[in-house]
């Protein structure tokens, strides 16, 4: 019997490749987005991971027309762009609503179905930002840090009925992550201004010669097709080894590195 994917933030980037590998590989593939999305053999809903109701509706029609939802890769995201000092609080919430609660709405919405087959996979999309603070991202990576804790513990309450879950950690990527990020206006010539600028500049050029989407959607759908999953995977094999690293070296002298990294 075939699998039935859910997929949300399946519009662009990791979530579109995530799509087009699952349907290659004969899966039954929903996705979720906030925009309209067509894409050959995709069953698109949209839907705002934001919105409860919405997503609550969206799983809903998915379990009525197809009995249930074997798989959830929960991908949808937002960044922003800013310094913890001067960060519009209501900004921050928003991104936290989108890449934390978002996702926990989703997983809401799905475990029921999912506990009372006694089976099922979630994978979250991560982010290596999470291990280590970066500069003027530290909304962005506080968010991802908070999903990597949730995944672990979502583990331990689901093991029992046979629900695994997996936090999937890619680095540097290109995708339309990097333009569509939202960027706090910093005058050049105020206090943050310039030292921004060269940060996320340096941060940017980074992701766009970084991985392609398709090289983390295919870690993706491997552990979709696996019966076992680890509990985390970076994505990379440079960057299994920072991520090794960020672990292995005193917290003073790894948040030195990256300082040098991106001064």
């Amino acid at each position: 019997m075939k699998k039935v994917v859910l997929v949300t933030g399946c519009s662009s980037g990791i979530g579109e490749e995530v799509c087009k590998q699952l349907i290659e590989n004969d899966f039954i593939v929903y996705g979720i987005s906030r925009r309209a999305f067509q894409l050959d053999g995709l069953n698109h809903i949209c839907a705002d991971v934001t919105n409860k109701e919405s997503i609550d509706n969206a799983v809903k029609q998915i379990i009525e027309k197809e009995g249930k939802i074997d798989i959830l890769v929960s991908n949808a995201g937002m960044g922003i762009s800013s310094p913890i000092e001067t960060t519009d609080v209501e900004d921050a919430k928003k991104l936290f609503d989108v890449n934390f609660f978002g996702m926990v709405n989703v997983i809401q919405a799905v475990c029921p179905s999912m506990r009372e087959r006694k089976q099922g996979k979630i994978i979250m999309t991560s982010s290596l930002a999470s291990k280590v603070g970066l500069p003027f991202q530290s909304f962005y990576g506080a968010s991802k840090s908070a999903l990597d804790s949730l995944g672990f513990a979502l583990n331990l309450e689901l093991h029992e009925f046979n629900i695994k879950c997996l936090n999937v950690l890619p680095g540097d990527t290109k995708t339309g992550f990097t333009a569509s990020r939202e960027k706090q206006e910093v005058e050049t010539s105020g206090v943050y201004g310039e030292i921004m600028q060269r940060s996320v500049g340096k941060m940017e050029k980074d992701e766009q010669t970084g991985m392609s989407a398709s090289k983390v959607a295919k870690v993706i759908v491997k552990y979709c097709k696996k019966k076992r999953m680890p509990l985390q995977r970076v994505v990379g094999a440079k960057n299994r080894i920072l991520a090794f690293l960020i672990k292995l070296l005193p917290v003073k002298l790894a948040n030195f590195v990256v300082r040098k990294m991106y001064a």
